[in-house]
Order: C-alpha cells, then sequence, then structure tokens
C-alpha cells in the first residue's frame, strides 16, 4: 500500500504543479474538463493547491514513520472529489468512455488513500484484539 499512496502522491502532486504553473494548458489538455464550462483560471489555480497538499499528504504517509494522521486530508480532498463525479454521473449520466475514464483516473485513486485509513484502522484494531 505504501507504494500505492507514494505513486498517487506524486501523481497527484504534479498534477497541482502543473495546475498552478500552467493552468490554461491544464485546461486544455485534460480530457473531459473543457465540458465543465469556460476556464477560470484563480479557480484552476486554488484547486491545484488542494492537489499539491493531497500529493504531500499521501507522500508522507507513504514514509515507514509517518502518522497515519498525514492520509486524512487526502482522502478527504480525493474522496470527495471522487464521490462529486459519482454523484455527477449518477444525476446526468455519463457516455460510456467518459464514464470509464473518471473511475479509471478519479474514482478508484481517490477512494484509495480512504481505504488505506480504514485498513490500517482494521489491521490495528485485529491487532488489539488479538492481545
Amino acid at each position: 500500500m505504501r507504494t500505492i499512496l507514494f505513486i498517487l502522491g506524486v501523481f497527484h502532486g504534479a498534477n497541482g504543479l502543473v495546475m498552478l504553473a500552467a493552468p490554461g494548458e491544464w485546461y486544455a489538455l485534460v480530457p473531459g474538463v473543457t465540458e465543465t464550462g469556460p476556464a477560470n483560471i484563480h479557480f484552476i489555480r486554488d484547486i491545484g493547491f488542494a492537489f499539491l497538499a493531497a500529493g504531500a499528504g499521501l507522500v508522507m504517509a507513504a514514509r515507514r514513520e509517518a502518522r497515519l494522521g498525514a492520509l486524512v486530508p487526502a482522502a478527504i480532498f480525493l474522496a470527495g472529489h471522487a464521490g462529486q463525479h459519482l454523484v455527477e454521473m449518477a444525476a446526468h449520466g455519463a457516455a460510456p468512455a467518459a464514464a470509464l475514464r473518471d473511475l479509471v483516473a478519479i474514482v478508484i485513486p481517490g477512494f484509495l488513500p480512504a481505504y488505506a485509513i480504514w485498513s490500517r484502522r482494521a489491521a490495528a484494531t485485529l491487532a488489539r484484539s488479538a492481545s
């Protein structure tokens, strides 16, 4: 799980950096984004900071000596973002290709940090009950 958290952290951190450094290019290149309305450079940069923070939390959580708390901010943002995509797909529908893209690129990776928190807590609970 640590390797997955590290990879997700680097991915989300890099996405955040691109959103901050080249918001117009990010808007034009990410599939499906142009369908959400006109580009708002300030808003893209604001969200870039959220992705950068989530990425940092994930990289911190991947370190052996890091505490579980490093995952919490990343899990809140990324699972919230994934959940919002699921709600929008359910409410408005999505073309199969767009739904698959969102599931693979947003929903599954978005819920992995929350799963890591749950699995670490579950393992700790099992360890306490076994002792």
